[in-house]
């Protein structure tokens, strides 16, 4: 062995101790011999160059000898070794080996630094395709959520859109399609009886049954809470969509659902169906329309209705009105018109009724009828009552103060007799306006006299106001509950006054005469029934014969 082969097995074993050599150490042991032959032909070679020591370094990175006390080892070894092994002046060996070693220390670190940046990136690349991995997995995630009902697991109302979306862009402009629209009869009454963990069961056992109808040909969401679809496409009409309602509540029909603890449950659906070309339309009014004509067999309480498109027009335009009317009274833009009241003996104008108006920002003027029963759906009818019979009451202290005793008579509705604090409102509302109390006049409807509010009316007629039965012989009230209400006029409907043969207001004005009431004709338009009027003995006539409703200074002026 010579004296280079046994420095090298002396480098093997101290580049061993500093850290781990990978392979057979036959392996390791040749690379190494290769590497001392490399590094002690530099040092001999003539001209000198340390040059080759850079890569003498880089190979042992490369030959994954590459932890830092393997370079420590290799330099004190070589320097304090190599140059008594080789021949020649021993000074001038000493000086190459220390140039030949920083080269390779250079060589060593830069491919040690290009080793730990590549590791680096691979770390990288692999943590951005994990990262892109999860963000699939998470993205994935997301959109199930958003696009799934969390209770039943369905796809919901925004897949639905997407969905009716699809279906409308990919169809043909003579295809059509359909949409039926479920809801479970009762639905809120079972989720709060069975509890939401046993209501989600339901739900899902729902949907179950369901998918059995809609197989692969249809399409079904869940909608929320009670309300699932179908949709079906390549339609003939109504009757295949039709067909499929009736499908789907024979699935649920064909025997109960069981949920938890042996619960057996029995559903039923009411159904809501839209079948139409596809062309031209929107996701949005395909489930509006599918909405209203479950409205629809909710209300006539039929197993399904199809939409139909005047009286969903009709729909869509009250429920915009209804959206519109809190805005509208916080605007004032709900007034009242005042129909002048006669005294049918010498056409005296005794008082005015005050009949509502809205005048939007268009300034179109609409009737009551128009928006005073979405009010009442709504639950403003009160805030509106109260408005209109603030407006009224300062009118009439005006007239009052112009003096002008004018009874101001104001509709009430039933609501507005259920409300408990009506009566205080009442009182607060005529001491601010300044109008005499017994010259506000309250008009009730004959189906709001004759239910359980006696106790109302008598403390509004305690209060000091008088108090009108409205549209008298249109409703269920009979004369003879005349007596026991604190009634002071009664209004003949116009019904009656059209109709000179009608024995019934004879009956009526004399009647109302021996309980001390005082009777008003409505829509008085001609003169002969005026006549008629007067010579039955009734007191007082309104109506387009004497004027129509109309403004506060077209009153005075009359005045």
């Amino acid at each position: 062995m010579t004296e280079l082969d046994a420095l090298t097995e002396q480098w093997l074993r101290d580049v061993m101790a500093a850290g781990f050599v990978p392979g057979p150490r036959a392996r390791s042991r040749a690379a190494l011999r290769d590497l001392m032959q490399e590094m002690a032909a530099a040092i001999r070679a003539e001209p000198f160059s340390p040059t080759p020591g850079t890569g003498i370094g880089r190979e042992l990175v490369d030959l994954r000898m590459q932890k830092p006390q393997v370079l420590g080892a290799t330099v004190r070894l070589f320097a304090d070794r190599l140059p008594d092994l080789l021949d020649g002046d021993a000074d001038e060996n000493r000086t190459r080996v220390l140039l030949v070693l920083e080269s390779l220390t250079t060589g060593f670190v830069t491919a040690l630094r290009e080793v730990s940046v590549s590791a680096a990136e691979e770390m990288n690349r692999t943590e951005k395709l994990h990262w892109k991995g999860r963000q699939r997995e998470l993205f994935d995630r997301y959109r199930r959520a958003v696009l799934h009902d969390p209770r039943s697991g369905l796809p919901n109302r925004a897949s639905l859109r997407d969905h009716l979306h699809t279906t409308i862009t990919a169809a043909g402009c003579r295809d059509r399609a359909g949409l039926c629209l479920l809801s479970i009869d009762r639905f809120a009454d079972l989720d709060d009886a069975l509890g939401h963990d046993r209501g989600d069961r339901l739900l899902q056992a729902v949907g179950g049954r369901l998918q059995t109808v809609a197989e692969d040909r249809h399409y079904l969401a869940h909608l929320g809470e009670d309300q699932f679809a179908l949709v079906v496409t390549g339609t003939t009409g109504t009757e295949q969509v039709l067909k499929l309602a009736d499908r789907a509540r024979a699935a649920l029909d064909a025997r109960p659902l069981l949920l938890v603890d042996d619960l057996q449950l029995m559903v039923t659906v009411t159904a809501g169906v839209v079948e139409a070309p596809v062309a031209g339309t929107d996701p949005e009014t395909w489930i509006r329309d599918a909405h209203l004509a479950l409205g629809t067999a909710r209300t006539e309480r039929r197993d399904h209705a199809v939409v139909d498109p005047d009286r969903a027009r009709a729909d869509l335009h009250r429920h915009r009105i209804a959206a519109t009317l809190p805005a509208a009274l916080e605007r004032g833009e709900f007034f009242p018109a005042y129909q002048p009241l006669y005294r049918l003996a010498d056409r005296t104008v005794t008082g005015v009724e005050a009949l509502a108006r809205w005048r939007t920002p268009d300034g179109t003027v609409h009737g009551p009828d128009q928006f005073i029963a979405l009010a009442e759906q709504t639950g403003l009818i009160k805030a509106l009552g109260r408005s209109l019979l603030a407006q009224a009451c300062r009118q009439g202290a005006t007239w009052h103060h112009q003096g002008h005793d004018l009874l101001i008579s104001v509709n009430l509705s039933p609501l507005q007799l259920d409300d408990p604090s009506l009566v205080g409102d009442v009182a607060d509302i005529v001491h601010r306006s300044g109008l005499p109390l017994h010259l506000l006049q309250l008009e009730i409807t004959e189906s709001a006299a004759v239910v359980d509010r006696h106790d109302t009316l008598r403390r509004l007629h305690d209060l000091g106001v008088t108090l009108a039965i409205d549209d008298f012989g249109t409703g269920w009230s009979s004369l003879g509950s005349l007596s026991r209400l604190p009634i002071s006029t009664v209004k003949l409907a116009a019904e009656l006054v059209a109709d000179p043969a009608s024995p019934i207001p004879r009956h009526v004005i004399r009647l109302c005469h021996d309980l001390g009431i005082t009777v008003l004709a409505e829509g008085i338009e001609s003169a002969a029934q005026e006549r008629w009027l007067h010579s039955l003995g009734c007191d007082n006539g309104q109506g387009y014969l004497f004027g129509r409703p109309t403004s506060p200074r077209d009153v005075t002026a009359l005045l």
